[in-house]
């Protein structure tokens, strides 16, 4: 079965508007052949029905890809907040562990702003998650014996949980990027497309005329809006992406504030 989310937008938009005219044209000439005429007329009542349905089902396609598009770019701002309160938390360490902490935070950031970057790269993205896992485990490793040095501490139980948010995020993010439109949902719309588009054209041969330049300009309509939901439900690709503006205005931030410790200590 052919991936339609994984072929190019440009090529999808053209070759779908491309096959529903030639659905329009074989319902046209299959009217023609079987004498359709007048008294066929009320079967524009079932064409209007088809067309509202295949309206809804737009519709409903579209809900699907704008509401993992919004989750998307919901998670952005989560994980910028948790990395930045992370950090702000682990200021209330003593050292060395307030530093070590730090510097981690940080460079975990840093990991996760070039996963992001590595947009549809295999190599840079499974080099940036090997970099993710290992900060992970490397932060956790770290904060336990800041943990066990000051057991009664208050700032613990905060810092062991927004750690662990942190993470949970970057799971929820990953798992965010992979959820997709079903294809199957996509396959039933473009064949509903189709058969719709035959249905015009029998209709049409009752008339004896195509009306080229209004189907041409309906089909175009149609490949937009189905171009438009598989642009939505690329994250990664397309024109129309999640931007990582708080993410990256976060770790700027924190790298500021990471220099500035620094240059505290000198």
């Amino acid at each position: 079965m052919i991936n339609l989310s994984a072929l190019p937008l440009p090529l999808l938009g053209a070759v779908l508007a491309a096959s529903l005219l030639l659905m329009q044209e074989i319902g046209y000439r299959c009217g023609r052949r079987m004498g359709a005429s007048d008294e066929t007329m009320g079967a524009g009542h079932l064409l209007s029905a088809a067309l509202a349905l295949l309206g809804l089902l737009i519709a409903f396609t579209f809900s699907m890809a704008s509401d993992r598009y919004e989750a998307r770019r919901a998670l952005v701002l989560e994980e910028a907040n948790a990395l930045s309160t992370t950090y702000l938390r682990v200021q209330a360490l003593d050292e060395p562990f307030r530093g070590r902490l730090s510097q981690g935070v940080v460079a975990y950031g840093q990991a996760r702003q070039d996963f992001f970057a590595a947009g549809e790269d295999r190599q840079k993205l499974a080099a940036a998650e090997a970099e993710t896992d290992a900060l992970q485990a490397r932060l956790w490793a770290d904060l336990m014996p800041a943990v066990r040095a000051a057991p009664a501490a208050t700032i613990n139980p905060a810092l062991l949980e927004t750690t662990n948010e942190l993470f949970d995020l970057a799971s929820s993010r990953q798992a965010a990027l992979e959820a997709h439109v079903p294809d199957a949902i996509l396959r039933s719309l473009v064949v509903y497309a189709w058969v719709a588009a035959a249905m015009l054209g029998y209709g049409m041969a009752s008339a004896g005329r195509r009306h080229m330049v209004a189907s041409l300009a309906l089909f175009v309509l149609v490949s937009l809006a189905v171009t438009l939901i598989l642009d939505l439900d690329r994250p990664r690709a397309g024109s129309v992406t999640i931007s990582q503006a708080p993410f990256v205005r976060a770790l700027e931030g924190l790298k500021a504030l990471e220099a500035a410790r620094l240059r505290a200590l000198r």
